[in-house]
């Protein structure tokens, strides 16, 4: 039986080559992990879920990077349920 819930997320853009983000976005985000049970799943699930591909685009951008962080240890965690 494979695990869900609703996990809180932080999506924060950053420019190209600078450490400090100019917008943050807090979110809580439903998984099922029968369907997101991969890195590429999640990211996708992400991207349509909280519009960040519209996001993107106000804030003058054409293109953006998903990274994912402690999503590795959320997924490790549960691939044996």
């Amino acid at each position: 039986m494979a695990a869900s819930g609703v996990v809180k997320v932080l999506v924060s853009f950053y420019k190209s080559g600078e450490n400090s983000a100019f917008e943050r976005h807090r979110s809580r985000v439903t998984f099922d992990l029968a369907k997101q049970s991969s890195v590429a799943e999640v990211k996708k699930h992400l991207t349509e879920l909280l519009g960040l591909s519209g996001l993107t685009l106000k804030f003058g951008r054409a293109n953006f990077e998903l990274e994912l962080k402690h999503i590795h240890e959320f997924l490790s965690g549960h691939e044996n349920d």
